[in-house]
């Protein structure tokens, strides 16, 4: 007798690859997300694959099988040469990322040259700083957004001025010895509070505008403001509470979140306190050129492999502009 043909599963069509995933997916675990604060329907990815997906969430495609609409990513990244671990957009410039991988790289790519840098194997379109270690995370400050910052599992924390991205970063530290560092977020009510959590079970406060030097270390670096066990284990995210300056939350190995209202603490503060009303706003901040952000889809398809560099010559104009008013976070007095 003929062996009858297996006939093929409804949901194995040419939309879809094996395990079922949708074409186009990252082919491992996801490991990073940021919205784009500019472009609201822009979302980034980073993978376990190693790649970085831009994806706009009103851009849907049929699969021609009767599957229904499903968005595909507009372009993926392969700068990054092992898994993607964390991701940042900026927080005015609507198309400028920032990446963080266990390649032990920091790197900068704009979605303008995005084409570009997917179709180039040299990587010339983007801007890499290297770390001694495994990045964890990564943070834009809010209110002085040429000032990027990254956690690595050794413990340290570092700030780079984008615009000498590749140079020596502006300040290094150990935040936790203990662990490394698994997550980073400044917050975006109170210029200059930076904090930090990691494996040690403890959150970390620090002042980014008071740095101290001594003897020993000629590099300017935070000021520690104190710390805090969670009590909900071992800790692996952070948050500021958008619509608050005193509330953050983190999330820990016990599978339990935790709140922490620091408007009771009076260290806090006495050193934070007086600079929430006269600090920027917490809102999305304006473009640094004063510009509109043109739409997504239409800046991906300009293909200009010299965005990075135009974004970052943005932020140096703008400073010249503003010239010195007042002493900036991050730097010595």
């Amino acid at each position: 007798k003929k062996k009858k043909k297996k006939k093929k599963g409804g949901n194995n069509n040419s939309s879809q690859s094996r395990g079922g995933l949708r074409e186009g997916s990252h082919t491992d675990a996801v490991m990073g997300l940021s919205w784009n604060n500019i472009h609201a329907q822009v979302l980034a990815s980073g993978s376990a694959d190693g790649t970085v997906k831009l994806w706009d969430v009103t851009q849907t495609t049929s699969d021609g099988k009767g599957g229904g609409n499903y968005v595909r990513p507009s372009t993926t990244l392969t700068h990054h040469t092992d898994k993607v671990q964390s991701l940042a957009w900026h927080p005015s410039e609507g198309t400028l990322l920032a990446t963080g991988g266990y390649d032990r790289k920091i790197c900068l790519v704009d979605a303008r040259s995005a084409a570009a840098v997917a179709g180039n194997a040299k990587q010339d379109n983007v801007k890499k700083a290297k770390l001694l270690a495994d990045c964890e995370a990564i943070a834009w400050d809010p209110h002085n957004p040429q000032y990027l910052t990254a956690a690595s599992e050794d413990g340290v924390v570092q700030c780079w001025d984008v615009r000498k991205f590749g140079q020596e970063p502006v300040w290094s530290m150990v935040a936790h010895e203990y662990g490394g560092v698994s997550d980073i977020c400044y917050n975006q009510n109170v210029p200059g509070m930076l904090i930090t959590c990691s494996i040690d079970k403890t959150v970390a406060l620090w002042d980014t505008t008071q740095n101290n030097t001594n003897s020993s270390s000629p590099t300017p670096s935070p000021q520690p403001c104190g710390s805090k066990e969670m009590n909900v284990g071992k800790l692996h995210s952070l948050s500021c509470y958008p619509s608050a300056p005193w509330i953050l939350a983190c999330g820990g190995s016990g599978n339990e979140l935790a709140i922490w209202d620091m408007e009771s603490e009076d260290a806090i503060q006495k050193r934070f306190a007086s600079r929430v009303n006269g600090g920027e706003s917490a809102g999305v901040p304006a473009r640094s050129d004063g510009q509109e952000e043109p739409d997504f889809e239409a800046v991906m398809a300009l293909g200009d492999s010299a965005a990075t560099d135009k974004a970052l010559e943005v932020m140096n104009k703008s400073k010249k502009k503003k010239g010195k008013k007042k002493g900036k976070a991050h730097k010595k007095k």
